[in-house]
């Protein structure tokens, strides 16, 4: 799909509905896939806002509900940087000039409608090369941070040094030589790692490295550390870092010289463990990477996502652990079916992705559809019985133009979509339209289940222990909020809150949270347990200014004191809905409920953030988190925020804490409290262990 075939997102500010329409079928007629949101006052423009970012806004002249000055002041109030283009009966060049000055990127009449096309034209190539910079720039910084990731995590000892001396040292090296930190190794020369009875032909070495073409590069030395010499290999590479030209010197970890041992450690990390495919994290790392290159016009591909059709039956039909081996049965199919012609990966319980480069829609899809008959004919046996399944899969295009892996994985999972409710048993290549139709009646779908959900009394809570690292015993949980289908199966909340965000239902269900959530503890307070729940609330609920009474008197009927719940925030919300959040929080502190913004750290203005909203509470974003041992990245800003919140006296929280070896630098670091799977996943029981030393 071209850039100029993805869809536009507009909002029209006209007089009329007829008119916004008069002026998307303008667009259209030039080959512009536009979908537009009509408004005509301030309030549906704050509305429209909410519910989506345009690409553009076309703002009709003359209104007197709504004029330019004004849009421009609404989205500045946002921080929206959105092209404002404006139309008129006239486009001369005074009228241009006012335009601009009033915030327009320009003005065009509606006696020429060529000249709008050709502006609207402009700014989507903006747009697209805006999008551009900013996935290199992350892609940039990502790698960097990912190249110092697997510096600091390999076995092998590596340095960087420059005019003989140490401008970086990975831990193997640091630990090899018996050194604490970098900072202790900078700017100390390369000859004081080497024994006096080699200094010379160290010294012979490096005066004719690099000299000549095809000299050597590899030296055998005897090192000195404080346990004493030993022997080592030493490889040299020319790099450079930060733009300086230096020479990389790695030595290799003898206790894992092993190559064989090696492959068969890297492969593991990257395996599923059930399947033997790929696993979910190693596949979206490829799938970025192969984005990556078609975008750099390094090769096109193709995405399948592979769904079992009526696996809850055949769960039902052979057991749990019986379907383990139906799934195991697919994905050899599916691996010998491939073979060499992509990468299979393992994505969910019952489902599976394919990553085919160099592969074009025809070629996918004739694969697609050859794997497809291959699992139908094929006679699973399972334990003494026989039975067979079919796959639906979804398939989208990796071309210059295709948007993040997680879009490109959206696309193919809503054309998957397609093809199961379709019957099942078929494959279906992503188109746009057709496609954009079914998502909107999936989600009506959705909204359908949420409202009986909601009726039926089909949500249901579970919590995950908080647990302090300071010694604390007090009980703190955070609520986690569920649903289930009419045949009593979970549904994950990512599933069906996005949906709810959209319709406007998300306030009705963070009411039912709240309400049972606080019964839930009143009753468990009147037991003698001092137990505080964290409760997560979204942007669109805390534009209800009605919401801290409503909350005060749910407080007051369950005679709770205020202070046991803590009211959460996303940071991505309290941005968006800075205004309104800054309110509820003012206000609600005034009943003396606590409250926390959670992801803390996601965007660049996170401390801007703490001028507005004065919480209590700082849950560190999960990213952070991860790999904390190994990345000192990630330590250093888990350092910033916490000796920020420490002069701001607000408590910080890391939230997905996965390993044993985060505790020590979180503790060092002072982090207050800690949460995720590593202490236990989350569960409808409040027994979790608060004793001292239970960690």
């Amino acid at each position: 799909m071209s850039k100029e075939q993805q869809i536009l997102r507009l909002i029209i500010i006209e007089e009329t509905q007829n008119d916004a329409e008069a002026i998307a079928n303008v667009l259209r007629n030039a080959g512009q896939a536009v979908r537009f949101m009509y408004v005509d006052n301030q309030e549906a423009l704050d509305q429209a806002l909410d519910q989506q970012r345009p690409d553009i806004v076309i703002c009709s002249l003359g209104l007197d509900a709504l004029g330019l000055e004004q849009l421009n002041a609404v989205l500045s109030a946002r921080s929206m940087n959105i092209p404002v283009i404006a139309i008129g009966h006239e486009a001369n060049e005074p009228q241009v000039i006012e335009a601009l000055r009033a915030g327009a990127i320009d003005l065009v009449s509606f006696d020429q409608p060529e000249h709008m096309q050709l502006v609207v034209s402009r700014e989507q190539r903006n747009l697209d090369m805006q999008r551009d910079l900013h996935f290199y720039r992350t892609g940039h910084k990502e790698s960097e941070r990912r190249c110092r990731t697997l510096l600091d995590s390999s076995r092998d000892a590596i340095a960087y040094v420059h005019d003989g001396m140490h401008i970086y040292a990975n831990s193997s090296y640091l630990e090899m030589f018996g050194f604490q930190d970098l900072d202790e190794i900078e700017g100390a020369p390369i000859m004081d790692m080497v024994a006096s009875d080699d200094h010379a032909t160290f010294k012979e070495f490096l005066r004719t490295y690099g000299k000549e073409p095809n000299g050597p590069d590899q030296l055998d030395v005897k090192c000195t550390s404080a346990k004493g010499n030993f022997n080592a290999k030493m490889e040299f590479t020319q790099a450079s870092i930060d733009g300086e030209p230096c020479t990389q010197i790695i030595i290799r970890d003898q206790l894992v010289g092993d190559k064989e041992l090696q492959q068969k450690l890297k492969y593991l990390s990257k395996q599923d463990v059930l399947t033997g495919l790929f696993n979910r994290q190693y596949f979206m790392e490829e799938l970025e990477l192969a984005v990556s290159n078609a975008r750099a016009g390094s090769g096109n591909g193709s995405l399948l996502y592979i769904l079992l059709d009526n696996f809850k039956s055949v769960k039902e039909s052979v057991g749990l652990g019986a379907s383990d081996l139906v799934v195991r049965d697919i994905a050899h199919l599916i691996k010998d079916k491939i073979s060499d012609l992509g990468m299979p990966a393992r994505f969910g319980d019952n489902s599976f992705t394919v990553l085919l480069k160099g592969k074009d829609a025809t070629e996918a899809q004739a694969l697609a559809d050859q794997l497809r008959r291959t699992i139908e004919e094929h006679i699973i046996d399972v334990e003494g019985r026989t039975l067979t399944i079919t796959v639906s899969i979804g398939i989208s295009l990796i071309t210059e133009s295709a948007p993040d892996a997680h879009e490109l994985l959206s696309r193919a999972d809503l054309a998957c979509e397609v093809a199961r409710s379709s019957g099942g048993n078929r494959v279906h290549l992503h188109n746009p339209v057709a496609d954009e139709q079914i998502g909107r009646e999936r989600e009506q779908q959705w909204n359908h289940l949420i409202q009986e959900a909601l009726s039926e009394d089909r949500f249901h809570l579970v919590y995950q222990p908080i647990v302090s690292l300071q010694g604390e015993t007090d009980e703190k949980y955070e609520v986690l909020l569920r649903m289930r289908d009419s045949e009593g199966e979970d549904i994950r909340p990512g599933q069906f809150l996005p949906v709810a965000v959209q319709t406007g239902q998300i306030a009705d269900i963070d009411r039912w949270v709240l309400s049972k959530a606080i019964t839930v503890l009143a009753e468990r307070r009147r037991g003698g347990a001092n137990t505080v729940f964290f409760i997560k609330l979204s942007g669109t609920t805390l534009e209800d200014h009605e919401l801290p009474l409503w909350i005060n008197q749910q407080l007051k009927d369950a005679r709770l004191a205020s202070d046991a719940i803590v009211l959460e925030i996303a940071e991505a919300d309290a941005s968006q809905y800075l205004k309104s959040v800054k309110a509820f929080v003012t206000a609600i502190s005034s009943l003396h409920c606590k409250t926390s913004i959670e992801h803390f750290g996601s965007s660049p203005n996170s401390f801007q953030l703490l001028k507005h909203l004065p919480v209590d509470y700082l849950k560190i974003d999960g990213k952070f988190i991860h790999n904390l041992m190994s990345d000192s990245d990630n330590q250093a800003v888990v350092k910033s925020i916490v000796d920020m919140a420490r002069s701001m006296n607000k408590v910080c929280i890391a939230e997905f804490v996965e390993d044993a070896s985060s505790l020590t630098v979180l503790f060092q670091h002072g982090v207050h409290y800690i949460q995720g799977y590593f202490l236990a996943e989350p569960a409808e029981g409040l027994n979790y262990d608060f004793s001292e030393g239970s960690i």
